[in-house]
Formats: C-alpha cells, sequence, structure tokens
C-alpha cells in the first residue's frame, strides 16, 4: 500500500534587482557591516508581514493636516481625541495582535505630534500642505540602487499653487540621526529634482515625532558622495547575498 505524502513548499520572494525602502536606505548608511549585510538580505528576501504600528497615526496626521484649518488648535483637539478612541478600541483586541499594536502605537504617535504643536504651527501657518500618501512608488534610482522616495506631504505656497517643499514624518521609537535625516533629506530632494520642480530647502522638513526634532534640507550637510558610495556598495553586494 502506498501512502501519499504531502510536502508543503514555502515560496521564497526574491527581488532580483537592488531596492530599498527610504527607511531601510537611511539605517544602512549608519549601520554596522554586519547590520548593513542583514538589511540587505531583509530587502533581497523581504517577508510577506511588514508591521505597520503606526501607519494608522501617519494617515490621520496626513488627512488631518490636509484640511488647511486656519485655527491649528483644531488639528491637535482631534488628534487627542483620536489617541483616546484608538486606545479604547485597542481593548478589543488581544495585546500580541498587531490590531492591538497599531493602535496603542498609533495613540503613542498621536501624543506625541501633539507635542510639538508649537514647533508644527509655524509650518501650517505659512503654507498650504496636501497628502501625498497614494504615491508610493515615488523613487529614485542611483547607481542601480532603487530607493523609495515618497513624502508624506506636499508643501505649497500661500495660495496652493506653487509647491515649495514637502514633509516627512518619521514615527519609530528610536531617534533618528543627522546622517540618516540628511540620507531621507538627500533622496526626496532628487525626486523632485528629476521632476523638474524646484523647492525652497527650509520648507523640505523631515520630522523626528517621537523625538521631538526636526530637520530640514535648509541645514543638510552635503552627502551626495556618501550616497553615490553606499549605492555602489549595495549594487556590488546584492548579488553575493
Amino acid at each position: 500500500m502506498m501512502v501519499e505524502e504531502k510536502v508543503e513548499l514555502k515560496v521564497v520572494k526574491v527581488v532580483a534587482e537592488p531596492r530599498l525602502s527610504l527607511k531601510r536606505f537611511s539605517q544602512y548608511i549608519v549601520a554596522s557591516e554586519r547590520r548593513r549585510r542583514s538589511i540587505l538580505r531583509e530587502c533581497k528576501y523581504p517577508n510577506d508581514y511588514v508591521p505597520r504600528f503606526y501607519e494608522m497615526a501617519r494617515k490621520l496626521v496626513c488627512e488631518t493636516f490636509e484640511a488647511n484649518f486656519d485655527d491649528n488648535g483644531l488639528y491637535f483637539d482631534e488628534f487627542k481625541r483620536q489617541a483616546h478612541a484608538y486606545r479604547n478600541e485597542a481593548k478589543a483586541y488581544p495585546e500580541n495582535k498587531d490590531g492591538y499594536r497599531n493602535r496603542i502605537y498609533s495613540a503613542s504617535g498621536l501624543d506625541a505630534i501633539c507635542k510639538m504643536s508649537s514647533v508644527l504651527t509655524p509650518i501650517l501657518d505659512r503654507s498650504i500642505v496636501n497628502s501625498n500618501l497614494t504615491h508610493r512608488k515615488d523613487s529614485i534610482t542611483k547607481n542601480g540602487v532603487r530607493i523609495g522616495a515618497m513624502a508624506d506631504m506636499l508643501v505649497y505656497d500661500e495660495i496652493g499653487a506653487t509647491q515649495i517643499g514637502f514633509l516627512k514624518f518619521n514615527f519609530t521609537s528610536k531617534e533618528m540621526s543627522e546622517v540618516e535625516a540628511d540620507a531621507m533629506l538627500f533622496v526626496m530632494n532628487e525626486f523632485f529634482s528629476t521632476k523638474g520642480v524646484k523647492l525652497n530647502p527650509k520648507s523640505c522638513i523631515l520630522v523626528d515625532v517621537c523625538a521631538s526634532r526636526v530637520f530640514s534640507a535648509a541645514n543638510m550637510f552635503d552627502v551626495e558622495a556618501d550616497i553615490d558610495k553606499y549605492t555602489l556598495e549595495i549594487r556590488n553586494n546584492w548579488g553575493l547575498l
């Protein structure tokens, strides 16, 4: 008697050409040699599961700021209200599930945004901002390496006619280094430059939310040589993984 044995095969996804998210690329630049290799393996052989613990907060912040209220206090009142709602909603989920984590982390992210109200208000006062979250495929290619370049929001002049900058929110709990911030600002600037969009460096802003820090392209160090160096390194090592 022959017994049929079923074997479940796990399909491993392989990214053929070098491709990193904006966050991963910035982390790569400051990582140890061992961690860099780990980052590249994670990008070449990506897991189907991608945690998005702060995405509810990111989406709410972008959609709310897009209303362009005259009274900026309305934004932060809404964030406080929604943070409270997220914490209540989280009680319906087990603590080890994403339904819980997404709401708890996003609530903390909204709390941190509220603490930055005095810093963010002047930015909102002088500009019109629109959400850019539907443009997740925005990227640049440097030395054969594709790097994500999506800004969370586009910043326009006071009448909303001309784009003058962008906003990017970093919600991770670990504080960003200036090198990471400058790398991210450079990549996003490069993306808009290739589109022929001339931006005001003072309006190209990266907000490290949980650290309550703001970086702008106006204070960005010249990182082009480093970007060139590390993209060449990534391209040369990709096929060795």
